[in-house]
């Protein structure tokens, strides 16, 4: 499937960044990225400068003054790192994988898949989440990669179209793509009862939002628990 480019995600990180020409400043650079990075997990944005960042990779402010103008720029490079990181996962990029499963067994699949881009670094995540709310160069570069795990569990999910009960399947499944989408988001972005004083397990949540994903795109006749579709995880992930 032939990914959107969006202008922005090109822009803020990569002319935010001198990159290094010779080995030894690119390996000065690389422990800069990686000093950030545990610092932005660690204090999150309001504790992330580049003094500390300095200290903490054994670089001097004047380098890495060389490589970015503020802290912002620095804070985009690791982002769009980030995201593409997440973004190169093989398991949602092709349709065909999916094809053979139960439809129930694609909705369960691609629904765990998701909880779990959630959690590949969930404290580091969060920090881009609330820094988007003020930072349009942030959300855009959060927003073309949503986008892109819209489209490649839309291109999934209309493998079954056919069973999917809704008249409007590419609606139905843009609706359960922001339910889950959004759930989980808030979950991270907040704490697991900012909306319910109930406490709900990661893995229940992400179940029982598969299950709800299932009853509405297929019926409620059709869906299955996450248990009784357990095989399709399983088979998803091969």
């Amino acid at each position: 499937m032939a990914r959107r480019v969006d202008a922005t995600r090109t822009g803020a990180a990569d002319l935010a960044v001198q990159p290094p020409q010779q080995e030894r400043s690119r390996a000065s650079f690389e422990r800069v990225i990686e000093a950030a990075t545990r610092l932005l997990e660690e204090e999150g944005y309001d504790g992330f400068t580049l003094a500390e960042v300095s200290k903490r990779a054994n670089v001097s402010i004047g380098s890495i003054y060389a490589r970015v103008k503020s802290k912002d720029d620095l804070f985009y490079v690791i982002q769009d790192r980030y995201m593409t990181a997440t973004e190169e996962r093989q398991r949602l990029q092709e349709p065909s994988v999916w094809r053979d499963l139960a439809p129930e067994d694609a909705i369960v699949g691609v629904v765990a898949e998701i909880g779990e881009l959630f959690k590949v670094n969930d404290r580091l995540l969060r920090v881009f989440m609330h820094r988007g709310i003020v930072d349009p160069a942030v959300a855009a570069r959060s927003s073309d990669s949503v986008s892109r795990f819209h489209d490649e569990v839309e291109a999934i999910l209309l493998t079954k179209r056919n069973a999917i009960a809704h008249a409007d399947p590419e609606l139905a499944i843009d609706v359960a793509f922001r339910m889950v989408w959004g759930t989980l988001a808030r979950q991270i972005m907040y704490w697991p009862t900012f909306e319910s004083q109930r406490t709900i397990a990661w893995e229940t949540l992400v179940n029982e939002l598969a299950r709800a994903c299932s009853a509405y795109l297929l019926g409620e006749a059709q869906a299955q628990s996450p248990a009784k579709s357990s095989s399709g995880r399983s088979a998803a992930r091969r």
